[in-house]
């Protein structure tokens, strides 16, 4: 997969700003679209996930927030969406704390510096997408850095995702990463929405609620509605993966 090299430039004049507040910076790696494929510059967040060996105080943590916020305006994408964590959640997750958590994709930046109880569940299947198709745009390739999470907690992850997509309305997101989870189940392949969709559609040609979604995320069609989206997720093993997960 070829990555946007427009991206890779902005995520570097990230990682310069970083590497001028944190002196143990370990590494900066570029995840989602941009690496998976399907990356589309109006619609499609730059997703990174950045490494640091020591946890940091919380004045520490503003700075990095505000180091990258700062970026926001130069940003290749629909926003930015970028986690700190150290060098010790990204080998073993745990409970997946974080040091900042910086989105752009909205008319003000958002900084939240550290984490409550329980962490960032999402951190799981970013941590799982920079070791196996990540780049590393600073620091150590991503199989030195990112250990390999359980098959069952990437599961829980996506199954948490679509919860939240679900419950937020975002019923073609919803659908389309429904199958990229189905993939994944199926043949422990991570994939983009887009590719998951297709690859569902391939083997069920007649999905309808696939072919509205995928629609949908083309700016064709008003995609499928809240309700069949549900029964879609419901019927691909929401449920059962929540479980596993446990």
């Amino acid at each position: 997969m070829t990555v946007p090299g427009h991206v890779v430039g902005y995520v570097e004049d990230i990682a310069a700003s970083l590497a001028a507040v944190r002196a143990d910076l370990v590494g900066v790696y570029l995840h989602g679209s941009a690496v998976l494929g399907g990356f589309d510059a109006a619609r499609s967040d730059v997703d990174v996930l950045v490494v640091v060996s020591e946890p940091g105080e919380g004045a520490a943590r503003r700075r990095m927030g505000e180091a990258i916020a700062a970026t926001a305006a130069r940003c290749p994408g629909a926003g930015l969406e970028l986690s700190v964590i150290t060098a010790a959640t990204a080998r073993e997750l745990g409970d997946c704390p974080f040091e900042v958590h910086v989105n752009t994709t909205g008319a003000e930046p958002v900084i939240v510096p550290g984490a409550g109880p329980g962490g960032d569940l999402d951190l799981v299947l970013h941590a799982a997408v920079c070791r196996e198709r990540g780049r590393a745009v600073l620091g150590p390739p991503p199989a030195e850095v990112f250990g390999s999470p359980p098959r069952q907690r990437i599961l829980a992850a996506m199954a948490a995702d679509l919860r939240w997509a679900i419950d937020g309305g975002q019923a073609a997101y919803a659908v389309l990463n429904a199958c990229r989870a189905v993939r994944f189940a199926e043949e422990s392949r991570l994939c983009s929405k887009v590719d998951g969709a297709r690859w569902y559609l391939a083997r069920h040609p007649d999905a309808a609620t696939v072919t509205a979604a995928l629609a949908r995320h083309g700016g064709d069609g008003p995609g499928p509605s809240g309700e069949r989206a549900l029964a879609f997720v419901e019927g691909c093993g929401l449920t059962r993966w929540a479980e596993q997960g446990r």
